[in-house]
């Protein structure tokens, strides 16, 4: 591991600043492991998140991945890679606790209280120093639950409830 890279991944995560409301920035459609489709819009359906999304996606209290654009723009990450569903900017997913909720556009997610630590699939898609980042700053991002569906669009306004 590269020890002044990681420091310096750390040193930029921690300068981010965020706004109480974001938007989306893109959308990413998994239809088959480690395929990672950039939409210009995603359905998202209670139960089940995204239709589009493979099978093993379909897991309860992690029906949608997000993660903010900020923190894949400071480690140098393409939207498309990580695999998240909602890449959104302007909102520190940090901030939202179990049960919080989030309005996409018409759409609205709850917060899963399932943890979104970053795997090992994430340190082999971006780099050890990446992974160790957002591992220790908590900035991997969050998982959601579909309350109420529709369709979501990039540009759609992000904002908690």
């Amino acid at each position: 591991m590269d020890d002044a890279q990681l420091a310096a991944y750390i040193r930029a995560l921690e300068a981010l600043r965020f706004d109480p409301i974001g938007r989306v920035a893109y959308l990413v459609e998994s239809p088959v492991p480690g395929r990672h489709l950039l939409r210009a819009a995603l359905s998202l359906e209670v139960g089940i998140g995204c239709p589009g999304d493979h099978a093993r996606r379909h897991a309860p209290g992690r029906e949608v991945s997000a993660i903010s654009l900020e923190v894949l723009r400071a480690l140098g990450i393409p939207p498309a890679v990580p695999g998240d569903n909602l890449i959104l900017e302007g909102i520190d997913l940090r901030t939202f606790s179990p049960g919080d909720r989030l309005m996409v556009g018409d759409v609205v997610l709850e917060r899963s209280d399932r943890p979104h630590h970053p795997c090992a699939t994430f340190r082999a898609r971006t780099s050890p120093e990446a992974f160790e980042a957002v591992a220790r700053t908590g900035l991997r991002g969050a998982l959601f639950r579909v309350c109420r569906g529709g369709i979501v669009h990039v540009g759609d306004p992000v904002r908690k409830l």
